[in-house]
């Protein structure tokens, strides 16, 4: 807007900024009090306006007015310490950097601050990344995403976050040999941090956890964590990463709908949490069914709003499982379509109290037209 003038923070502002980020860059956490080649103290950072200090600034022009952004101009919920190349990246493409999401990572970043400094000895924990390599497009998980998200929950990360590569599928596809190898791969690194971190610690850290692969290996993942640890689970979102989409979202109510008829058949259940599963799907894995449906009122991949969701998902599971282990002895048949967070907590549920049989069925590759098969006994 022509004829605007740039009005800039004042010292004492700018002051109170560089304290409460502590010197370091609030979105790549650089050091920004010492010169990283004399090593001597120096002051890198630039204080940053996430509202524009003018309507013609990045994020100014959606009806602010040069009163109402003045008006900001020294508050310190509008400004951040950058290292000048964050500074730089957000004022050149602000589209890449709305006003809102830099203001939550703004306060996420501060609550970390507040918790180092209060309460990390508290709640120590060790980072774990698992990736599965079946995929058509290859899903990375950031370690320093992981360890953003831990320090958003309020658990300290004693150390980077260990990655565990899954193995690539052999000739004979996720087969028993495969899952035993999973199995076997994931209690070795498991029990190795654990152990190390303990050994720091003296007693069990949380575990904060962020995973993507086949469902029967999130399962297994979820058995080897168990039911009883400390644990921090995490959910991919194609927007926000590893951020909650909406942190206060309430969970939408789950629905159990049984078919009335085949009563007698081998009990199905079928989780539908992330898509649909049709019945055909399932009768042509295992015939003459009897089907019960744990379904959510609208199934999406983005089930997975906030914690909550995965704490609801876990209490309204296993109300349904008492009552279909109560039923019969024989193994109960799953069919699932749950996001990976949710088939962590599915194989943790089943680590402790539930001692029945599950067969865990999953979509063949896709030249099998993604028929369900039998791919583990638990």
């Amino acid at each position: 807007m022509a004829g605007t003038k740039r009005i800039d923070a004042g010292s004492k502002a700018k002051d109170a900024v560089w304290i409460r980020a502590a010197g370091h860059c609030e979105l790549c956490s650089k050091d920004l009090t010492q010169d990283r080649i004399t090593l001597t103290p120096k002051k890198l950072g630039e204080v940053a306006h996430i509202l524009p200090a003018s309507p013609d600034g990045p994020r100014g022009s959606d009806g602010h007015s040069v009163e109402s952004l003045a008006a900001l101009t020294d508050d310190p919920g509008n400004l951040m310490l950058l290292c000048g190349s964050c500074h730089t990246s957000i004022d050149k493409t602000p589209e890449g950097f709305p006003a809102s999401d830099l203001t939550d990572r703004h306060n996420a970043y501060l609550a970390s601050i507040r918790f180092a400094a209060e309460d990390a000895h508290a709640n120590p924990g060790a980072g774990l990344i698992v990736l599965g390599k079946h995929f058509t497009t290859r899903v990375r998980i950031e370690p320093s995403d992981l360890q953003k998200a831990m320090w958003r929950d309020r658990v300290e990360p004693l150390r980077p976050p260990l990655v565990v590569d899954l193995p690539e599928l052999g000739q004979d596809g996720r087969d028993d040999r495969y899952y035993r190898n999973v199995r076997t791969i994931l209690e070795d690194h498991i029990t190795r941090e654990l152990t190390h971190a303990r050994g720091i610690l003296g007693d069990e850290p949380w575990v904060g956890l962020a995973a993507i692969a086949d469902i029967p290996s999130l399962m297994i993942l979820g058995q080897v964590i168990g039911d009883r640890r400390r644990r921090k689970l995490y959910s991919l979102d194609r927007h926000t990463g590893l951020r909650w989409s909406d942190p206060d979202a309430i969970p939408q109510p789950f629905s159990v709908v049984e078919d009335q008829g085949n009563t007698a058949g081998p009990l199905a259940l079928v989780l539908s949490i992330s898509a649909n599963v049709p019945d055909r799907d399932v009768l042509a894995a295992l015939p003459k069914a009897h089907i019960v449906r744990f379904a959510a009122t609208e199934p999406a991949y983005a089930y997975v709003k906030n914690e909550k969701s995965i704490g609801h998902f876990r209490d309204q599971l296993q109300r349904t499982l008492s009552d279909l282990e109560a039923r019969s002895p024989d193994p109960i048949h799953v069919f699932a379509a749950i996001p990976a967070a949710l088939a962590v907590e599915f194989g943790a549920l089943l680590s402790t109290n539930h001692r029945h049989g599950y067969r865990i069925y999953d979509r063949d590759p896709p030249t099998n037209a993604f028929r369900f098969h039998l791919s583990l006994d638990v």
